[in-house]
């Protein structure tokens, strides 16, 4: 074998060069189809590839020329762990570690298998195995913090986050990760501190956009803005844009200063003319400082130890509101808007089975409307056995995104959603507004409260235990019986 040549095929995989390194593992297999040292290589490439069937006629070469071959094992395991074949890959790993028990990697990844099975407490076991193996590994800590989340163990979460960074300390997820529960648990300044962090992070699109930007001015951090101008980015989704743009009116206000607004959302209509908006396709005007929204609450928090109340900043089509007020008219009793998801591509804990609404609908005197994007409208016999849901297709499908949701929602007595941006709209517009919370839930509504520092029309209901719904909606119907 050409050495040399076999170097250089390995420097593609290594590199990303798939396609290239293929050929060239393809040309040297047909000198000696019996090369483990490029059978070994060439199973997990195909398997990168996707090319499964093809890879585990590989796989199953190199078991047949070694079959303990701890690499090998630990490759085919991760084939199979690729395509959620999970318990042959967990039989790979294991055959890999028995081979070779200094290696935390497959110890690691069946946690991970784990971990994506619900399976929390063994995932923790299989992480902290791979601890013991490599102390420094800054991965298994923090995968260990995030199960304990799950399970609602924060005071062990927090201490394994803070293994991961103090092995790592520029393990960017671990900060995050860090960050985002200690604000969850109260421990504000710190934890505002650590969530700075999530502009480094590769998960997060908005600062791989923003740094291609190379925006010269400096970020602002509490400096005095009077007669200054200050750039905000928008970020994340759009619950965050409705929820933190308050700090925009918090700024004007403590500092006199003209602020503008860049926008990764087509939502300008929503704000008056005493913000400037600026879209993603415009030049960034001439500024002084810069920061992101979402970094406003940590700097105002550490300056005033609070939160600022909601500023009711969305603009209103007044002539769609009258169209929402003629519509319902027809509708007698109370009128309660419901959403069990922000979207068909929401997932995790923010999505309630629209099942469990249906034990709303018993209540007589009451209309259900369901606001809700992407909603099939062939789900709604799934809660529909009273006729007292109703849906309307054309919500939003014309016109500017949210004016007919605005216009809807102020002529509803009331809101129950999952925690989507719905919830953030409406409590915004002042409308009374009831978030369901799973058990484990995103920091915004810190814990242990029914009532939002954010909002003051703001009703929380809690999971009490994970994954049932069922506790929460027995609730919400007792607070409904009392209104009627």
């Amino acid at each position: 074998m050409d050495i040399n040549y076999f170097k250089a095929a390995l420097s593609h995989h290594s590199k990303g060069n798939w396609n290239k390194a293929q050929e060239i593992y393809q040309h040297l297999l047909k000198e000696d189809p019996n090369n483990y040292a490029v059978l070994q290589n060439y199973g997990p490439l195909l398997a990168q590839l996707r090319e499964y069937k093809l890879a585990k006629g590989v796989f199953q070469k190199c078991l047949k020329l070694k079959p303990r071959d701890s690499l090998m094992l630990y490759n085919y395991g991760k084939f199979f762990h690729d395509q959620k074949i999970y318990e042959k890959a967990i039989e790979y790993y294991n055959k890999s570690f028995e081979i070779n028990p200094k290696s935390a990697m497959s110890q690691y990844n069946i946690g991970n298998i784990y971990f994506a099975q619900k399976k929390f407490k063994d995932a923790i076991e299989k992480f902290k195995k791979a601890t013991d193996i490599n102390p420094a590994h800054s991965f298994a800590y923090n995968n260990i913090g995030l199960a304990y989340k799950k399970l609602g163990n924060f005071n062990e979460a927090l201490k394994f986050y803070k293994k991961a960074i103090d092995r790592n300390k520029d393990f960017v997820d671990g900060h995050v990760n860090y960050g985002t529960l200690l604000l969850l648990t109260n421990n504000l300044d710190l934890g505002f501190e650590e969530y700075e962090w999530r502009k480094k992070s590769k998960t997060f699109s908005d600062y791989l956009d923003y740094s291609k930007l190379n925006i010269k001015s400096p970020i602002w951090s509490g400096q005095n803005l009077e007669r200054k101008t200050i750039l905000i980015f928008s970020e994340q989704g759009i619950g965050d844009l409705i929820q933190f743009s308050r700090y925009l009116f918090v700024l004007k206000g403590t500092f006199s200063c003209k602020v503008i607004l860049r926008l990764k959302q087509n939502l300008a209509h929503l704000f008056d003319d005493s913000i400037k908006i600026i879209t993603e396709n415009e030049k960034i005007p001439n500024h002084d400082f810069h920061n992101h929204l979402a970094s406003l609450p940590g700097i105002f928090y550490k300056k005033n130890k609070n939160f600022p109340k909601t500023n009711n900043f969305i603009k209103e089509n007044k002539d769609i509101s009258r169209k929402w007020k003629e519509i319902l008219k027809k509708y007698k009793g109370l009128k309660v808007g419901i959403n069990s998801t922000a979207s068909s591509a929401t997932t995790g804990d923010r999505i309630i089975p629209l099942v469990e609404f249906g034990s709303l609908t018993n209540l007589k005197d009451i209309n259900f409307f369901i606001i809700q994007k992407d909603f099939n409208k062939n789900n709604l016999k799934v809660i529909n056995q009273n006729s007292n849901v109703n849906y309307f297709e054309e919500l939003d499908k014309f016109g500017k995104p949210f004016q007919d949701t605005i216009g809807l929602v102020k002529n509803l007595d009331l809101i129950i959603t999952a925690d989507t941006s719905l919830g953030h709209l409406s409590a915004t517009l002042g409308k009374p507004t009831w978030i369901l919370l799973s058990f484990i839930n995103d920091w915004r509504w810190f814990q242990d409260k029914n009532k939002s520092v954010w909002y003051d029309t703001v009703k929380l209901f809690r999971q009490k235990k994970i994954g049932n719904w069922t506790q929460v909606f027995e609730m919400i119907y007792k607070d409904l019986e009392k209104k009627l």
